[in-house]
C-alpha cells in the first residue's frame, strides 16, 4: 500500500508570530456574554418603564421626579454598558453604573425598612441583576478575556 502524497501537516512552515498577535482570534466567554445581555435587558427595560414614570413622577413631587430621573439615567447606562460589552469594549461603565445601583437599591431598601409598611422585597431584584453583572464580570474567565485584549477595568 502506498500513502497518498500530499502536504506534510507535521510540519510547520508559517513564518514565525509576531509579538501581540494571535491568529486564533479570542472568543467572548460566557460569562462577558451574560452579564452584557443582563446590562442590555435590564437597562432597556428600566429605560423604557422609567420614561413613562417620568410623565408622571414630576406632578407627584420634586423628589419623586428627581430619584425617576435619577433611575433613568442609571438604566440608561446600563444600556449603554451592555452595549460596549457586546461589542468588545472595556466593561468598566457597565461594572461602576452596576456598584451605583446597588449603592442606591440598599439606600432605598435602608429607607423602606425604616418607614411603616417598608418591605425588603421591594428593592430586591434592584440588587440581584446588577449583582449578577458584578458577579460574572469579576470572574476569572472574563478578566483573562479582557487581558488577552489589553483591557484593564
Amino acid at each position: 500500500m502506498s500513502t497518498p502524497s500530499g502536504p506534510d501537516f507535521s510540519k510547520d512552515d508559517r513564518p514565525p508570530r509576531q509579538p501581540g498577535w494571535d491568529p486564533v482570534p479570542v472568543r467572548r466567554p460566557g460569562v462577558v456574554t451574560g452579564a452584557a445581555v443582563v446590562g442590555i435587558v435590564w437597562g432597556g427595560l428600566g429605560t423604557l418603564f422609567g420614561l413613562l414614570a417620568l410623565s408622571v413622577a414630576f406632578e407627584l413631587g420634586a423628589l419623586v421626579g428627581l430619584v425617576v430621573l435619577l433611575s433613568v439615567a442609571l438604566s440608561v447606562g446600563l444600556l449603554i454598558g451592555g452595549i460596549r460589552v457586546v461589542r468588545g469594549e472595556s466593561p468598566r461603565l457597565l461594572l461602576v453604573i452596576s456598584y451605583v445601583a446597588i449603592g442606591i437599591n440598599l439606600l432605598s431598601l435602608v429607607v423602606a425598612l425604616m418607614s411603616d409598611g417598608g418591605s425588603a422585597a421591594n428593592g430586591l431584584l434592584g440588587f440581584v441583576l446588577p449583582g449578577i453583572v458584578v458577579a460574572l464580570l469579576l470572574q476569572p474567565a472574563a478578566r483573562q478575556y479582557y487581558a488577552a485584549r489589553g483591557i484593564s477595568y
